[in-house]
């Protein structure tokens, strides 16, 4: 079965995904939207897919089973909502929005209308992570540290809260919706940021660095670190602490497990983008969305935790994440 398929935005981001799915067969992307025509031109050079400016007039003009909606954070409207009612199955990059209200709106269509769905959280299929998700299957966590630290991003937007989210919505989600998979779910958070390092950068109102403890249902208790401010050196991943067993997690590279007697540094070897796509299109093709591991309704939690985030670092005060 031939699965068609159209691209809202052609940045970047989508670029992976394009790339990725000329490896899978059957796959024909037939349309490509972006605000920006020469940029959608480029992209439908790859394919000889059709051309458009307005993702409402795509969505209504060509037929499609999926559409990829990779727009920055600020820039969701209906595109998610259109799609669904249209029957199409939807990917949408993270975060899903800026808004819990537009999140759980587009969370509504896609259960209404019974459309396949997936977010952006590629992390999860990462091969280290399975065998760090079986490490710790009989295994009580104690405490994490999560980190995503590094420079700024180049995008203008990133740089303005009320279009990315600040960097706990826009990058060290990842670290988020990584301690949601592996830990369960979030109680409530108390978090704490810091300003000043960044004030030689114009238009710039989110913070420094910060710091978010998550309390989990299960009573683990993680502290998730961002930092934008860098100009040396980075950090990103977990680091877990079990009775018997420490884990380090890095970023998309390795996991090292400590061991009383022993440790073991394991390297990432499969390519985890293209077993996302990989997993999206089969849901696609066969209508069972079983084994997407990141689908929309689950992305939205890992939304609620990451804007409850924002929330404390506004309010200075611990937030329960059922009131997000």
């Amino acid at each position: 079965m031939s699965v068609k398929i159209g691209f809202i935005g052609t940045g970047g981001v989508s670029r992976g995904h394009r790339q990725r799915l000329k490896h899978i067969d059957g796959v024909q992307v037939v349309a490509m939207c972006d605000i920006v025509e020469e940029r959608a031109v480029e992209a439908a050079a790859e394919w000889d897919a059709k051309v458009f400016t307005d993702y409402r007039e795509m969505l209504n003009a060509v037929e499609m089973d999926a559409v990829y909606v990779c727009v920055p954070p600020f820039a969701h409207d209906t595109q998610e909502i259109l799609a669904a009612e249209k029957g199409m199955a939807v990917f949408v990059e993270k975060p899903v929005s800026v808004s819990m209200g537009k999140a759980r709106e587009v969370e509504a269509a896609i259960r209404e209308n019974g459309v396949v769905s997936c977010a952006g959280f590629q992390d999860r299929y990462l091969d280290v992570i399975a065998q760090t998700k079986e490490l710790l299957a009989d295994r009580m966590v104690g405490l994490a540290m999560g980190y995503w630290m590094g420079g700024m991003p180049g995008v203008p937007w990133w740089r303005q809260k009320e279009m990315s989210g600040g960097q706990a919505v826009e990058q060290t989600i990842h670290i988020t919706d990584m301690c949601r998979y592996l830990f369960g779910e979030v109680k409530s958070v108390f978090a704490g940021g810091r300003t000043g390092l960044m004030a030689d950068v114009a238009h710039y109102n989110i913070e420094d660095a910060s710091s978010a403890t998550m309390m989990f249902e299960n009573g683990i208790l993680a502290t998730v670190f961002s930092a934008c401010f860098l100009s040396v050196g980075n950090k990103g991943g977990i680091d877990i602490f079990t009775k018997d067993m420490v884990i380090e997690y890095t970023e998309r590279r390795s996991i090292h497990i400590v061991r009383k007697d022993r440790s073991e540094l394991v390297e990432v070897q499969n390519d985890y983008g293209q077993a996302h796509d990989n997993a999206f299109i089969e849901a696609v093709r066969t209508g069972d969305g079983s084994k997407v591991r990141s689908p929309y309704s689950d992305a939205v939690k890992t939304q609620q935790v990451v804007m409850a985030v924002n929330r404390s670092l506004e309010t200075g005060e611990p937030v329960m994440i059922a009131d997000v």
